[in-house]
């Protein structure tokens, strides 16, 4: 009677936690680090709008557009970028159909771990929550 009084509530539960945009917007992200853990971009591209703008350490340049942040991201595909990962320190702010998340990555590989400050805007659309802008730079003395 208790596991089904309790499973009852989970039930009850999933709607809220659905509906909670910054519960949305992290799990998201952890998707798409998820994928990144198995060289896999799609997880990120699903989430990335065609308009997105992306600034990031390593390429050194501004990306415009959908397009180009794929063909960046299929250098990548089928190689791992990390052993494991942190979301250290997330902060969703919400304005209107828009969303801030700032975070520190910590990317564990060979047993080093490197940090990145990380920075999604997201965008409300009519197919969910999108990516308009990204901005990675890695965190200098950690």
């Amino acid at each position: 009677m208790v596991r089904v009084i309790v499973v009852a509530l989970l039930l009850a539960l999933i709607p809220v936690y659905a509906a909670d945009p910054t519960q949305q917007i992290l799990a998201l992200e952890r998707q798409a680090m998820d994928g990144w853990l198995k060289g896999d971009p799609d997880p990120q591209l699903s989430a990335t709008d065609s308009d997105i703008i992306f600034i990031h350490d390593v390429i050194q340049k501004r990306l415009e557009g959908r397009a180009a942040v794929k063909e960046l991201y299929e250098r990548y595909r089928g190689t791992p970028l990390f052993d494991s990962y942190e979301i250290l320190n997330p902060k969703v702010r919400l304005a209107g159909d828009a969303a801030v998340l700032t975070y520190q990555l910590a990317q564990i590989r060979g047993g080093v771990t490197r940090y990145w400050n990380g920075t999604q805007v997201y965008q409300k659309k009519p197919e969910g929550w999108r990516v308009i802008h990204t901005h990675w730079s890695e965190a200098k003395g950690q």
